[in-house]
């Protein structure tokens, strides 16, 4: 795949395992293994260096609690709009970011993505 390549020769083939393990490790995502999907878990892996390697199963675990799929698929609604790459990324890192943020061990009451029962 052509993307995979680009990667590899952007941020090194040790980057790529993990950009892999991420998509591969987590059957929850759902993700369309695309450009975007791609470029995206490669921008996660970048900025969560630290957490990947401190706290691997938790960043694993946390990607497959994420519906990146269905996140994937709300942004083709901005399609012609803004860039699909950060639209995605967007909302991946605000949900990592409530994981493990300086905040992630107080609950938010008014977080505004709660289910009611």
């Amino acid at each position: 795949m052509e993307t995979l390549r680009l990667i590899i020769e952007r941020w090194g083939i040790d980057h790529a395992r993990l950009v892999m393990s991420t998509l591969a490790e987590t059957a929850n995502n759902r993700i369309c293994l695309d450009e975007v999907g791609f470029w995206m878990t490669s921008d996660m892996v970048r900025v969560g260096r630290r957490i990947i390697e401190e706290r691997a199963s938790d960043w694993l675990a946390t990607w497959d609690a994420i519906p990146v799929g269905e996140l994937q698929f709300i942004t083709q609604d901005l399609r012609g709009f803004v860039k699909q790459r950060g639209a995605l990324g967007g909302m991946v890192y605000e949900r990592l970011y409530r994981r493990f943020g300086p905040f992630a061990d107080q609950p938010d009451l008014l977080d505004d993505r709660r289910r009611m029962a």
